[in-house]
């Protein structure tokens, strides 16, 4: 998959993207909905903190698709 630092980035890398912003946002208005930061709040902003960070590095880097030729030869055509 293309990154979106290049040229052409692939569909992939956008949907990756936008779904870490919108997990970004979704921690963002349960902190705004709280009145006070309990510790169930407090772990569940820990775990979506860092999947929305990876999944935003993912998209800047591109994560390598399999070759065409590759899922011939496994299904034997």
């Amino acid at each position: 998959m293309n990154g979106l630092i290049s040229s052409t980035p692939s569909s992939s890398a956008i949907r990756l993207t936008v779904s870490g912003f919108l997990l970004m946002l979704i921690q963002s208005g349960l902190l705004l909905l709280s009145p006070a930061l309990d510790r169930d709040s407090g772990m569940l902003i820990w775990i979506l903190t860092p999947l929305s960070f990876c999944a935003f590095v993912a998209a800047l880097i591109g994560i390598p698709e399999p070759a065409r030729d590759q899922w011939r030869q496994h299904h034997g055509r």
